[in-house]
């Protein structure tokens, strides 16, 4: 924390918590007298803590008494007494009419009754009764596209702030299903509302303010919760996303139960596939939009701006049939105004001066593949990838280590390939040798397009600039180098371990002379290395040994790993006198080659005894990776997921045949959707438009599969809710197969592609197909029913989206994971096939 006490993290958070309940009892979703006595348990914890803790530290100082950890007893009775405060002030508004005495302390208050729900049968059976006309889908398909495109935007945002990587990718996510699924299931309440054009109205106009705020909060809050500069870990990730997502989620959550249920009620018969399915072709339609044409143009705020009044001028269609009051209007000139406000004043640059602090920004730019910062401090320039330091210049030292410990090995390097890291200024280093040619590729071409203004090296006539993934250019060069050296970050991520792999080592080697030598560098910690980090350098070491006849570790500002198949030398400061190369560090004034060597044998002695080697279909190294990042905060990764696997199996035991069915359709609908753009950047390079489409696609599918009916026009029965569930078990287990197949076919990519989105539309209108089972089989009340499957389902992708991502894939690879799902669902298939006698008797 900055400063002692915390101020402003206590009274933002309790203000938001409230207008989360304040809201709640506004739309209906909870009662006034549940809301009131929250708050007031609140402020009775509130006010006993601070008493106590007051009375305790008067004793303490009347007495001079010795209390353990008193500061520490200070600053919690001064949180709460800030916590106090602030409950009062809300305690306060409620009677505030009471205490100034200008009306009645009495409240008459008349609740309507609550309509009676029935079980409706399925609209597959209802033939040529009506359907929702267009002015009822459009809140549906709303709900829809403003979900996918605020989850995309604030997912990019998260990551830019926390230096995500898919393990806090599948955290985030995870938090966003399991609250939206908690307000599908708060759903179930949804026939006490009072006003339904009244929910739809308000709760448009919130799902559209509600990002806008959420984005805000995120950047001005973290660095005042966090120390600045600092990286946040997991839990941290995981709490503060899931209290800043809590009101958007819990109210689209709560949006579907309750349309699922005023449809169904409205029309009598069940519609919640239908609604699943509107839902989902709005995502189809948000998720196309923003990820083909947005992204391309908009920053995040005016992105958000958009969604704002589109949600707001369906809201006022919702209300075209009502009295328009003045509040409306006023609440629709507000939505313009600030939504144009986002077009005309920088916000979004203002919102990163939080991030920030004492540079000066001179360049924000959303990519398709990132945010992306420019800044500078004092002369220095530094390059921002989603807030994760890419490059800087007057770094001397790095660059000087970076180029001239791989090129000082030989005695004329004339072609030379850089893999990212070109702005830097390791340019000018490499030309001080007598270099043909220096291709660069980098895959994001704005890095490059900026770089241009602030490094002037790039535009040397010695310098080819590629824009391309460096997996794809590799793999269809002509060209052959004399050095490749990879200045990208750590596999922090799946997506950059194909850059640490045994299969990008071997496809390098095809492109080297016959004395080629790589270069990459991994963080280093010079005073001690951590059990964590040693084991990343020993998968790394031995796997590029399996490659190269020779691998050394020269020890620096990284752990420089120098691989070749001619000889290697240590003595960097004789080489560079030998060559008469004029450096500030690298040079016999600054480095003691046998002090360097000594280093490099220490490094190396503590690597652990093991011969595992990180591929593209096993990327230990991103879960090394991601054991050493968690590391630092003495979290048990280990104990993590075995706390995660017992929540699963609790969670697995409770459900019933249909509900379990659901959850692994959920769970393997997140798996395959992981595996299959996996299988995509390993295959095709990292393409971001064709992960809008794979995206794009599934949603596709879920939308036709749950609007798509039986040809013998009869609701889909207990066997048909089997028959999907083995299909879908069967398709998890299928995908390393479309993985050969596609490598296959590799030679002409097009075709792959297609054959690959195609397996993609099917396996998803499976899952579309068996939500719409779920919901025509599941016995209850419409409301109930909606709210049970959806949530199940989600609950279910987020189990996918984290395990899948942080666990599974990283440690068994893709076959073991595809199968391990296959294998979820064909075991709920097993018991759906068990209860099959007394789910056909009790639906009967």
């Amino acid at each position: 924390m900055n400063a002692a006490y915390s101020i402003i993290p206590i009274g933002t958070g309790l203000l938001i918590a409230y207008l989360i309940s304040f809201s709640g009892t506004k739309l209906g979703i909870i009662h006034p007298s549940g809301h009131r006595k929250f708050w007031n348990m609140l402020l009775l914890l509130a006010f006993f803590t601070t008493a106590t803790l007051g009375l305790l530290l008067a004793i303490q100082v009347n007495y001079k008494l010795t209390i353990p950890s008193v500061d520490s007893l200070l600053v919690i009775h001064v949180d709460f007494g800030i916590a106090l405060v602030m409950i009062s002030i809300f305690h306060l508004s409620w009677h505030l009419n009471y205490y100034l005495k200008l009306f009645s302390k009495n409240e008459n208050v008349s609740y309507q009754p609550i309509e009676p729900e029935h079980e409706y049968k399925s609209a597959d059976v209802t033939s040529g009764k009506p359907g929702p006309v267009i002015l009822e889908k459009l809140p549906v398909i709303a709900l829809g596209s403003v979900t996918i495109i605020t989850q995309i935007v604030i997912l990019r945002e998260f990551l830019s702030v926390f230096l995500g990587n898919e393990l806090v990718i599948g955290v985030i996510l995870a938090n966003w299903m399991l609250l939206t699924g908690f307000g599908a299931w708060l759903g179930r309440y949804s026939p006490r509302l009072k006003n339904k054009n009244k929910f739809i109205y308000t709760s448009l106009i919130l799902l559209g303010v509600l990002p806008l705020i959420i984005i805000f909060l995120l950047n001005f809050l973290k660095n005042i919760v966090f120390i600045p500069g600092s990286q946040v870990g997991i839990f941290e990730v995981f709490y503060s996303s899931l209290f800043l997502l809590a009101p958007f989620c819990l109210l689209s959550g709560y949006s579907f139960s309750f349309y699922s249920y005023s449809l169904s009620s409205k029309y009598r018969f069940n519609l919640i596939s239908r609604v699943y399915a509107f839902e989902a072709t709005g995502s189809l339609i948000g998720g196309a939009v923003c990820s083909f044409l947005l992204v391309y143009f908009l920053k995040s705020m005016q992105i958000l701006a958009i969604v704002f009044i589109f949600n707001t001028l369906i809201a006022f269609l919702i209300l075209k049939s009502e009295k328009v009051t003045f509040i409306n209007s006023v609440l629709l000139i507000i939505s313009v105004v600030i939504s144009i406000s986002m077009f005309v004043f920088p916000v979004d640059k203002f919102n990163k001066h939080f991030l920030y602090i004492n540079q000066e920004i001179l360049l924000l730019k959303d990519t398709p593949y990132g945010n992306l910062v420019i800044s500078k401090t004092g002369d220095q320039l530094n390059f921002y990838e989603n807030n994760a330091l890419i490059s800087n210049t007057l770094n001397i030292v790095a660059n000087e280590e970076d180029v001239h410990y791989a090129l000082v090995q030989r005695s004329d390097p004339e072609n030379v390939l850089i893999i990212s890291g070109g702005v830097s200024g390791i340019i000018n280093e490499i030309l001080k040798y007598d270099v043909k040619r220096i291709d660069y590729v980098e895959i994001n071409p704005w890095i490059v397009k900026t770089g241009r203004v602030f490094a002037p090296e790039l535009n040397n006539e010695k310098v080819q600039i590629i824009n391309r993934d460096a997996r794809q250019y590799v793999s269809r060069c002509n060209n052959t180098y004399n050095a490749v050296l990879i200045n990208l970050p750590p596999p922090f991520t799946a997506q950059l371990n194909r850059y640490y792999s045994l299969d990008f080592f071997q496809e390098l080697k095809t492109i080297l002379e016959h004395d080629g030598i790589i270069s990459l560098g991994l963080p280093a910690s010079p005073n001690y290395e951590s059990k964590e980090a040693n084991k990343l350098y020993s998968l790394i070491y031995n796997t590029l040994k399996r490659v190269f006849s020779n691998v050394i570790i020269i020890p620096g500002e990284k752990n420089y790993f120098i691989a070749s198949d001619l000889s290697l030398r240590l003595d960097i400061a004789q080489m560079i006198t030998e060559k008469n190369i004029t450096n500030e560090y690298v040079s016999e004034y600054y480095i003691d080659d046998q002090l360097l060597f000594d280093r490099s044998n220490l490094v190396l002695s503590r690597l652990p005894n093991e011969n595992q080697v990180n591929s593209d279909l096993n990327p230990r190294a991103y879960f090394n990776q991601i054991s050493y990042w968690l590391s630092h905060y003495k979290f048990n990764t280990k104990a993590f997921f075995i706390l995660l696997g017992i929540i699963f199996i609790v969670l697995v035991t409770r459900l019933k045949p249909v509900t379990a069915g659901m959850f692994a359709g959920g769970f393997a609908g997140a798996s395959v959707e992981i595996l299959l753009i996996f299988i995509f950047q390993i295959l095709y390079g990292y393409a971001y438009v064709m992960i809008g489409a794979i995206i794009t696609v599934f949603m596709a599918g879920i939308a036709l599969g749950a609007l798509s009916r039986n040809h013998s026009g009869r609701s889909p029965g207990i066997r048909h809710f089997l028959y999907l569930e083995i299909l879908i078990g069967a398709g998890a287990i299928l995908v390393p197969a479309l993985f050969l197949l596609l490598k296959i076919l590799n030679l002409l990519p097009i075709a792959g592609q297609i054959f690959f989105l195609l397996f993609t539309f099917g396996f998803s209108f499976l899952v579309g197909k068996l939500f719409r089972a779920a919901s025509l089989i599941q016995s209850g009340k419409t409301s109930r029913v909606a709210a049970v499957i959806y949530s199940i389902d989600l609950i279910g992708a987020a189990f996918g989206a984290i395990i899948v991502s942080g666990l599974l894939l990283p440690l068994l690879g893709l076959w073991k994971t595809a199968i391990l799902t296959g294998a979820l669902c064909l075991l709920a298939a097993s018991y759906t096939y068990a209860g099959r006698n007394k789910l056909e008797s009790h639906k009967k």
